[in-house]
């Protein structure tokens, strides 16, 4: 029988070694939690991870279809005052919003143009550009449209940029002299004015800068512009669509073609009552263009025109 003194002495000697195990185990642990401090609230919000952020970049279908922008059902992006002249981008970031993720720098740029119009097919291009947050810019013709007043102002109500093209488009006419080129010009420029009230100072010839029908006219025509103070924009990416010999897709790659060629592009588009496969081919186009990164712009009196002239 073990004496009463032994046993007290085994129970001691049991709780020390259970009380100096335990030390030894939680003693790591008690200086770590110790020693770090705790993530601060800014710190933890920063780290912290929302799955719905994958998914802010591009605004939805359906978020296009209701008209609401990337920034939310109440923001605009550009005032009608403000289209012309300043040179701003016009949309979306393409691809983060129209925007690429990568710095401004390295921004690829669209200068979206439609000549000749307007038309009937133009509320519905409209349509198309407004779906996917594009503001382009339009040089117009008064003689073909019997709406076009009414076009042209809701041209300048959805906020895209207008300027000079011709009232005739009747290059033996326009072209004759200096006289006649500016009878015809302050004809489609009172035009834009008076249903608009821009006092558009951009341009394009008819033709462009160079053709066949102003060799004897064009220098002069040129120095009489910059004189009054507007900037004439050509184009160096093409659709092809002024004739009826290209095929909707020829349309199409042709458009996409010439924009890969250049880090800034001016596209060349129609949008008379003739261009339907233009229309038809726009939302593939636009699409296109949004997945590759590519923002897009207004042309104004601030855009260098000098990469876009013949």
């Amino acid at each position: 029988m073990v004496p009463l003194k032994s046993k007290r002495l085994l129970i001691i000697t049991l709780c020390l070694c259970v009380a100096i195990t335990a030390s030894i185990i939680l003693f790591p642990y008690s200086f770590f939690h110790n020693s770090i401090p705790a993530m601060s609230p800014v710190f933890s919000s920063s780290m912290s991870f929302h799955p719905a952020s994958r998914h802010r970049r591009y605004p939805s279908r359906a978020r296009r279809a209701s008209g609401e922008s990337f920034w939310g059902a109440a923001s605009t992006r550009h005032s009608n005052s403000s289209v012309l002249g300043s040179g701003n981008p016009a949309v979306l970031p393409v691809s983060s919003g129209t925007s690429s993720s990568r710095s401004s720098g390295e921004n690829k740029v669209v200068y979206l143009t439609f000549d000749d119009g307007p038309s009937d097919l133009t509320p519905p291009l409209l349509d198309v550009l407004d779906t996917y947050h594009v503001k382009a810019t339009f040089f117009v013709v008064g003689a073909y449209d019997p709406h076009v007043s009414e076009h042209l102002q809701e041209i300048a109500e959805r906020g895209h940029a207008i300027g000079v093209h011709s009232y005739t488009h009747n290059y033996h006419q326009i072209y004759a002299s200096e006289a006649a080129f500016f009878e015809d010009f302050d004809r489609i420029h009172e035009l834009i004015f008076e249903a608009t009230g821009i006092d558009t100072k951009i341009c394009r010839f008819p033709g462009g800068s160079v053709n066949g029908y102003n060799k004897k006219t064009g220098k002069a025509i040129v120095r009489d512009l910059k004189e009054k103070g507007y900037v004439y924009f050509d184009w160096n990416a093409s659709s092809g669509d002024a004739g009826s010999q290209n095929t909707p897709d020829g349309i199409y790659q042709s458009a996409l073609s010439g924009v890969h060629s250049h880090r800034t592009s001016v596209v060349l588009f129609h949008n008379t009552a003739a261009k339907k496969a233009t229309l038809h081919q726009m939302p593939r186009f636009l699409a296109t263009l949004e997945k590759e990164g590519y923002i897009f712009k207004v042309l104004g009196p601030t855009v260098n025109n000098r990469p876009f002239i013949f």
